[in-house]
């Protein structure tokens, strides 16, 4: 998906309380909007950060409501805090090296989004948050989640939100082709079985195997875990060459041939959004992203007055829908992108960055941003799973049943550097493509000698 890039910089003063209070009053900014803050510091003096800066560097969202909602808890924080904040959100590519221009020159933010496992480049050059993870969910932030913010055993990133990719449906091109809700695919067989009605009826399943950060990993590593495959064993042990991953390339080279659109091996991000929205094809496994831009086009076609736009994306709105990924052999597995804030080891502000972490990682605050997301950003613990509002739109509502079969790139092993340099080197959706192209023996025996030289075993 492409993200928009957008600078916002908020400037305004407030004012402060300490590490305790700051978690006990969670939710309190609009107290403190009217004028009732003195007791949020249980009869304690607050200590106050007056005439600090702080800078927060993070992507500029695709649901642009989480990034204002942001800006509006910063805008509490600075009157609980008495400081300054300085919210500077630009284009999803840029952060990181921004953030290595930052750590390398040691001036810069104060505190940093990236994704995925990105700390990993980082180091010591990220500062220990384990106090603030602690205070902000602890052990109860799944598992998969607690160790993409890890660093050698060392939390250098707190957990904030993830994005993950559900199946996405053309209600009304699969109604035609005699595919009811009923029959969408609980199974990769049966994924299979209803991609064959859909390619001989024009409309295939969009599929992406081309070298692209997202879309390219979020289909195909799940697939070879649900067959029983991994690169790596626990140990990080290279495992790729064996009977699971076989069958589960021999899957993929039937799936690809008999049910995909096949120019999907030289997909972008963008490329299955483009063809979903474009109706040529009838099935795609993507973020929430599809049904969002539907909803925001139709709400701003209304606005502009172009009722027979708004009509049009709205009913293409009301016709997609969501299921988690099939489960094969092994079971199901999602593949979820972690995000991730850190406090660079540089800053002096490192006390009010921890607690600006802490602030917007408590419940009530939390909460804000998390609904604001409309299920397109996940929460980071299971109780988020279960908050009332999935139930305002069953559409978004299978988004809430993701994060349960989450996984990270390199799974069964650690996910460190190794993993994210697989990732890089696009070694899985290759993997595929040369069994497709080629044959599955080649393939295994390819992706087996680059994943030794990267996991040096």
């Amino acid at each position: 998906m492409s993200e928009r890039a957008r600078n916002t910089i908020l400037k305004r003063s407030g004012k402060g309380l300490s590490r305790r209070e700051l978690i006990k009053s969670a939710g309190a900014g609009a107290a403190v909007a009217a004028g009732v803050g003195a007791g949020l510091f249980g009869g304690r003096a607050p200590a106050f950060a007056q005439g600090v800066t702080l800078h927060t560097l993070q992507l500029s969202n695709f649901v642009p409501a989480i990034d204002a909602e942001l800006n509006k808890l910063a805008a509490d924080f600075e009157k609980l805090q008495k400081c300054t904040m300085k919210m500077e959100f630009i284009n999803l590519n840029d952060v990181l090296p921004r953030a290595i221009a930052a750590v390398e020159s040691k001036t810069g933010p104060d505190v940093i989004l990236t994704q995925w496992n990105q700390a990993q480049l980082f180091g010591d050059g990220f500062s220990d948050v384990g106090d603030v993870v602690k205070d902000v969910g602890g052990d109860k932030i799944w598992p998969f989640r607690r160790e993409a913010a890890r660093v050698g055993g060392v939390y250098r990133g707190v957990p904030f939100y993830d994005v993950a990719s559900a199946m996405t449906y053309n209600k009304r091109q699969c109604d035609a082709m005699g595919i009811p809700e009923s029959k969408y695919a609980d199974t990769y067989d049966d994924l299979l079985k209803i991609g064959r009605v859909m390619k001989k009826a024009g409309t295939p399943i969009g599929w992406c195997l081309g070298h692209t950060i997202g879309d390219g990993a979020f289909g195909n590593y799940p697939i070879i875990w649900a067959f029983g495959g991994a690169e790596v064993d626990e140990k990080g042990k290279v495992i790729i060459n064996s009977k699971e991953t076989r069958e589960a390339l021999k899957y993929m080279r039937a799936f690809w041939t008999e049910a995909c659109d096949e120019s999907g091996m030289g997909w972008s991000d963008s490329n299955n959004n483009q063809a979903f929205l474009g109706e040529s094809v009838s099935c795609v496994l993507n973020a929430a992203s599809i049904y969002v831009k539907a909803r925001a086009d139709a709400a701003a076609a209304k606005a502009k007055g172009d009722e027979a736009t708004a009509k049009k994306m709205t009913d293409f709105a009301i016709n997609i829908r969501h299921t988690v990924a099939p489960k094969g052999p092994a079971g199901r597995f999602e593949l979820v992108q972690p995000y991730n804030h850190h406090v660079p080891a540089y800053t002096k502000n490192q006390k009010l960055a921890k607690d600006w972490l802490r602030f917007i990682g408590a419940p009530k605050q939390y909460e804000r941003v998390f609904i604001a997301g409309k299920g397109f950003a996940t929460g980071n613990s299971a109780e988020w799973d279960r908050h009332p509002m999935w139930k305002q739109d069953a559409i978004m509502e299978p988004y809430s049943q993701l994060s349960k079969y989450g996984r990270n790139m390199g799974y069964k092993g650690p996910y460190g550097r190794a993993a994210s340099e697989t990732q890089a080197k696009y070694i899985i959706a290759d993997l595929i493509s040369r069994a497709i192209q080629t044959d599955v023996e080649s393939a295994i025996t390819w992706a087996e000698s680059e994943l030794k030289l990267i996991y040096k075993s």
